[in-house]
């Protein structure tokens, strides 16, 4: 039996809880500083993230809808989600009540990860290092004053963890079963906001599956709860949808599996200079998985090329551009400046453009600290993962379900990001805190892993 490595149950590093308070002050108020400069811009930054003025469309329209709720929900292009957590704070103060809701979700997320690291990470500053890192990521800084699905997916997928992590490593007695049923509640909000994290719960139950020390979680309720009470919200609004419409899914508009589908195909086979098939044409439905295979199949050289390219953009890209360009509107083409990079000789041109253009070079060298830090996550989760496979490592229940949440979010985003046809960089937003955190644990503990019984570190306990 090897040592337990991680800290022990409920004991977090000495201080924890102040710096996880100085964390969530200063994510507060690095908001609320930046406020003044979305009032005196007109909010236009508000709607310059993924699809915002389709968003802002459909919260606005829902706000002002007449007659039957449902009937208008399940004509609406979008999921639910993409609109209801904003439409209360919209119909109340406009663009300032969903920043203001927002912003408080970011800080809270922010003080969770300060909180986990405090348990997982056995550094004396762990829990400010790892939620100021947080809380300063691009995306984190940038999201909360847009109307974008991530500043309310994300924080909730932050609960999750954090609540997951508590159930997993609490006394028997102590109310784990709530824990798990507001961990499902959590994740379920946030797949009914961005259906493709449905995904994390089958993930995440192969990977315990084939783990030793946590296939005993699966001898109880807990985690059975935790995943039908996440699955529920989309289920229902499915079987609503299905029974208004006739058409089995949970919207009609482009934000969909088939649809991103035909858009991949489209743009993989035009920026390879192959005329794509009539029925990849129409820009108003979808395509089977099947048939998307069967273009892969017709041209691998293309399609391998834009899975690589996908996979980099998600683990590679900086996002630094969130601020640079999404927010601040620097270099932004108001036409639409993506649409520049989306076919390969385009894509080439402007590179070749704006070699030193400071836009470029900040995100070109936040690309390369970003490559090298999903590296190091890639690595320790096969690492690690192998182990506690293996059984030849032991690692508390944090530690051991941080790590399978990890790989998850990573095989999740992976897969993502060879579905969604553009913007790939964003689809990993979700997933930050779960790799922050995975990332300083591993790292904390890369010299005593593994290691045998008699080591010193026992109990839950180590020195680093």
């Amino acid at each position: 039996m090897n040592a337990i490595i991680g800290t022990a149950n409920g004991h977090g590093s000495p201080g924890a809880a102040a710096q996880a308070r100085l964390v969530a002050l200063a994510t507060l108020l690095l908001h609320l500083s930046i406020l003044p400069y979305d009032i005196a811009t007109g909010f236009r930054a508000f709607t310059w993230g993924d699809r915002g003025i389709e968003r802002l469309r459909m919260v606005d329209g829902f706000a002002h809808a007449r007659g039957s709720a449902v009937a208008w929900m399940t004509d609406a292009p979008v999921v639910p989600g993409e609109y209801l957590f904003a439409w209360g704070p919209w119909a109340l103060a406009g663009p300032i009540g969903v920043i203001l809701v927002q912003i408080l979700l970011a800080t809270i997320a922010a003080w969770l990860v300060a909180r986990i690291a405090g348990r997982v990470v056995p550094w004396p500053r762990a829990a400010l290092g790892c939620g100021l890192v947080y809380a300063l990521l691009p995306q984190n800084i940038a999201f909360p004053h847009q109307l974008v699905t991530e500043a309310i997916a994300t924080p909730f997928c932050v609960a999750w963890l954090a609540l997951l992590l508590a159930a997993v490593s609490g006394p028997v007695r102590s109310g784990r079963i709530l824990a798990f049923a507001a961990a499902g509640l959590c994740i379920g909000i946030a797949i009914l906001i961005r259906p493709v994290i449905v995904a994390m719960l089958p993930i995440a139950y192969v990977l315990t599956l084939l783990v030793p020390a946590a296939r005993a979680q699966l001898r109880g309720p807990g985690l059975y709860v935790m995943a039908t009470i996440g699955l529920a919200p989309l289920l229902l609004w499915t079987a609503i949808f299905t029974a208004q419409t006739g058409q089995f899914g949970y919207n009609k508009g482009s934000a969909n599996f088939g649809w991103n589908l035909r858009s991949k195909a489209l743009i993989t086979e035009r920026a390879n200079g192959i005329a794509p098939p009539a029925d990849l044409l129409p820009d108003d439905g979808g395509i089977s998985a099947g048939r998307f295979f069967q273009e892969v199949a017709l041209h691998k050289p293309a399609f391998a090329r834009a899975f690589l390219l996908d996979a980099v953009t998600v683990f590679g890209r900086g996002n630094s551009t969130k601020i640079s360009v999404d927010y601040l509107g620097i270099d932004r083409d108001p036409t639409g400046w993506r649409q520049k990079l989306l076919y390969a000789r385009d894509a080439k041109a402007s590179r070749g453009s704006n070699t030193l253009n400071p836009v470029y070079v900040i995100e070109g060298l936040a690309s390369l600290l970003t490559a090298l830090f999903f590296a190091f996550c890639a690595w320790q989760a096969a690492r690690i993962g192998v182990a506690l496979v293996r059984g030849t490592v032991a690692l508390s229940p944090e530690c051991t379900f941080l790590t399978i949440v990890a790989s998850a979010w990573l095989i999740n985003v992976f897969v993502s990001a060879q579905i969604v046809n553009e913007a790939q960089g964003r689809l990993r937003n979700p997933a930050e805190a779960a790799f922050i955190l995975f990332a300083a644990m591993a790292f904390a503990l890369r010299r005593h892993f593994p290691r045998p019984v008699g080591s010193g570190i026992a109990n839950g306990t180590h020195t680093p």
